[in-house]
């Protein structure tokens, strides 16, 4: 499942660790490896993640913004769901053809 896939490991590091080491830490935050920046106060806590992992983090969001706004939009959705009723009754009748089929070259 996706989830897991995007699921981190975080590694904790303390302000100080992380001046005196910041190529070995930064160098530690690949893939779904995010370091932790420990502070006194929790509003002072920082986070530190690869691009590609925030990015697959962001596109994730804005797709699940985008299914709850289709959701939410009752008439929309409602429109959605016997559309998909209609594709599933002409699909298993045969009525549909795949892309290949529609498009191949003889």
């Amino acid at each position: 499942m996706e989830d897991e896939q995007m699921a981190a490991r975080v590694l904790q590091v303390n302000r100080s660790d992380l001046r005196q080491n910041q190529s070995r830490w930064l160098k530690k935050a690949r893939g779904q490896r995010v370091l932790l920046v420990r502070a006194n106060d929790e509003a002072d806590q920082k986070v530190v993640l690869d691009k590609r992992y925030y990015d697959q983090i962001r596109r994730q969001m804005e797709s699940l913004v985008e299914t709850l706004e289709i959701t939410m939009d009752r008439r929309l959705f409602n429109q959605i769901l016997a559309t998909a009723d209609t594709l599933e009754k002409n699909l298993r009748s045969g009525k549909l053809h795949s892309l290949e089929d529609a498009f191949a070259e003889e």
